[in-house]
């Protein structure tokens, strides 16, 4: 019977690589087959940036990065073939990034700069998702006239201008981000009942209100698989 080979001791994964293989791609040189430009990692080191410091409302502290990249991805899985959306999916991608980086970190300065990097197109984008421009988060409106106030200029975004919405990018955008954030409410209702809605300025009348005017608002503008599964979410919340 032949002795079976001794078991090899394992390589340190250093052994590899000779001192002069250590070498830095250039990240923002994308190649010739990119499905987007260099602005889109851009974008998402942008946010991360200016979100580092914050967490999401929920049990585990998860970083508030998560939000603006899931939405990001929605945007994507809902306008990708979309004929409305095709010209401007990467602006509209890029927005979905930063759509909170105005309200949440920074106000109107914010708002310039993503001008300045990106683009008049993603700062309109951006600007159409925000509900205040203040650098200083005690100077808001109050919370109820300020999501009133936003809900009408959304719905002014909604509405037909001959055979497509005003801005149905915007409004694709807007409601990426709606769509993230109320599955994620509704899920952890689901789980715990209403007192999960108390960390909310609104509580949860306010909260139910909310989304349901919000999606009222914005349902004209949106594709049919979006509506149907922003319905679904809302009759969960018991919105």
């Amino acid at each position: 019977m032949t002795d079976s080979p001794a078991p090899r001791e394992p390589e340190d994964v250093h052994d590899h690589f000779a001192e002069e293989d250590a070498v830095v791609p250039d990240l923002l040189t994308l190649p010739d087959d990119a499905l987007y430009s260099a602005r889109l990692p851009m974008a998402l080191a942008y946010a991360a940036v200016m979100h580092s410091p914050q967490k999401r409302k929920d049990d585990l502290g998860t970083p508030y990065i998560t939000h603006p990249m899931a939405v990001a991805g929605l945007v994507w899985h809902y306008g990708l073939g979309v004929e409305l959306y095709e010209a401007e999916m990467e602006d509209l991608v890029i927005s979905a990034l930063l759509h909170d980086v105005v309200e949440d970190a920074g106000g109107d300065n914010r708002l310039r700069e993503i001008r300045s990097m990106f683009g008049p197109r993603v700062a309109q984008v951006v600007y159409a998702a925000t509900d205040s421009t203040s650098a200083d988060p005690t100077q808001k409106v109050e919370w109820r006239p300020r999501k009133e106030q936003h809900i009408a200029r959304v719905r002014r975004l909604a509405q037909p201008a001959g055979d497509e919405p005003v801005d149905a990018g915007a409004c694709l955008v807007i409601a990426a981000d709606k769509m993230h954030n109320l599955s994620g409410t509704a899920a952890a209702v689901a789980a715990g009942g209403d007192e999960y809605l108390d960390r909310f300025k609104g509580g949860a009348d306010g909260t139910r209100w909310y989304y349901r005017t919000m999606f009222e608002a914005l349902r004209p503008a949106l594709p049919d698989a979006m509506i149907e599964d922003l319905t679904m979410r809302l009759a969960t919340l018991g919105a």
